[in-house]
């Protein structure tokens, strides 16, 4: 038994030491702006390799982090001195860093009889995929009906699921019944969202209310092959690992949120295959993102309300994404974010997301709302420890966080139904 525990141990360790060796030498910078003439001209230090972990604001006090491979180490530095921001290096190693990390990580969790699948930990998808199972197989006799649908495979041969909860009956089940939308881990190195969805589902089991009134479709891994990626290989991985492009074999994978057909391909998003920001030979050319398109094309005019779960520091944002304006719904939208954010315990932003973080072109929230969808945000998660690698230890207190803001949201679409108000006709 001994020689079984120490063979297992040395196998861990040597795959740890062998995983996210990408990221030799690369080092994560601290950006502190100082002005708002700085925070106008931060798109200087964009490209398609560098790679913003938490993005830099002035009007937020937020300094962001950046990792920088050392092909670009002197340009970087040459467009911060340009830019008028001091250098300062917040990891020297990214390899090192999180080789620490890695060591750190537990087991492999299985779910069956005899185990307990814990929401505030995080699983590999195919634990993640049995449970979501036993939540069907277990509503079968109820009035709450948890229907695991499975759209199809990924270019991994995965299966890509989501849940479709309602409660009642389909006499009492209505067409007018609004629906929410929450998705998770279309960034897969974004862990934390995952448990934030799960967490979700598990209260709406409890709160009767919210199923009475609402019917919920929870994504709870929108992006498998690169969530799995994560773990095998490179935990930092942004992208899919579909083959489309003419490079797909040495260049794999498409950035989910740059692959919807809305101002495709023009801000922040890449032609690139290599790139963490391409966004795909295509819109709508990945399964992950055709999904999303048809759950919309069906379901709509009820849909009223999607939430896109990210990992960007603590931001509740708002359309538009592509374009330097707000939508015709800011108004609503952003007191919407208000109550939500006084729900939580964590701080927490509110803003139109091009102003925190600069034109991006092909997001599923400006795809979403362009589709009248009135509500749409992106809930990006507050980063605890090193930014974008969330000690498992802080779930618990975030995802409930994130269920105090979801009840927030969800009542208000429930007040807006119930009172017919003009905004949902």
């Amino acid at each position: 038994m001994l020689l079984r525990f120490v063979c297992f141990s040395f196998m861990f360790c040597f795959f740890v030491a062998a995983k996210n060796e990408d990221y030799k030498g690369y080092k994560v910078y601290n950006i502190e702006l100082e002005s708002i003439e700085q925070q106008d001209n931060i798109r200087i230090l964009k490209s398609d390799l560098i790679d913003f972990w938490t993005h830099p604001s002035y009007k937020y006090g937020v300094v962001g982090k950046v990792l920088v491979p050392p092909s670009h180490f002197i340009w970087f530095e040459e467009k911060l001195q340009e830019l008028g921001v001091n250098r300062d290096v917040y990891i020297e190693d990214v390899y090192e860093y999180l080789t620490g990390v890695e060591n750190r990580t537990r087991l492999p969790r299985s779910v069956d009889e005899d185990h307990y699948f814990d929401v505030n930990k995080y699983h590999r998808y195919d634990d993640i995929l049995a449970y979501l199972r036993k939540l069907h197989e277990q509503s079968a006799d109820s009035l709450t009906m948890v229907e695991l649908i499975e759209y199809g495979v990924t270019a991994q041969n995965r299966p890509l699921v989501y849940l479709r909860i309602s409660r009642g009956t389909n006499e009492n089940n209505s067409p007018e019944k609004p629906i929410i939308v929450i998705e998770a881990a279309t960034n897969p190195r974004d862990w934390v969202t995952i448990p934030a969805a799960l967490n979700i589902v598990e209260n709406l089991l409890k709160e009767q209310k919210f199923l009475d009134n609402l019917e919920w479709i929870v994504i709870p891994v929108l992006n498998p092959d690169g969530y799995e990626y994560t773990h095998t290989n490179v935990r930092l991985w942004q992208k899919s690992r579909s083959t489309n492009s003419n490079m797909g074999h040495i260049c794999p994978g498409v950035n989910i949120n740059r692959n919807f057909d809305y101002d495709w391909q023009n801000f922040e998003a890449s032609s690139s295959p290599c790139s963490h920001l391409y966004a795909g030979v295509e819109p709508f050319s990945e399964i992950e993102s055709r999904m999303i398109q048809d759950i919309i094309n069906k379901n709509a005019p009820r849909v009223k309300l999607y939430m896109s779960l990210q990992n960007n520091g603590g931001y509740i944002s708002v359309p538009w994404y592509y374009e330097r304006a707000a939508s015709g719904m800011f108004r609503q939208h952003y007191l919407l974010g208000l109550d939500m954010v006084k729900a939580m315990k964590d701080a927490y932003n509110v803003d139109v997301g091009s102003y925190i973080f600069d034109r991006i072109s092909g997001t599923s929230t400006d795809y979403i709302r362009s589709k009248t969808v009135l509500y749409t945000y992106i809930f990006d998660i507050v980063q605890r420890g090193n930014g974008v690698i969330i000690p498992e230890e802080d779930i618990g207190a975030i995802v409930e966080d994130v269920w105090k803001a979801v009840t927030v949201a969800a009542e208000e679409m429930m007040r807006l139904n119930s009172s017919n108000y003009s905004v949902f006709f």
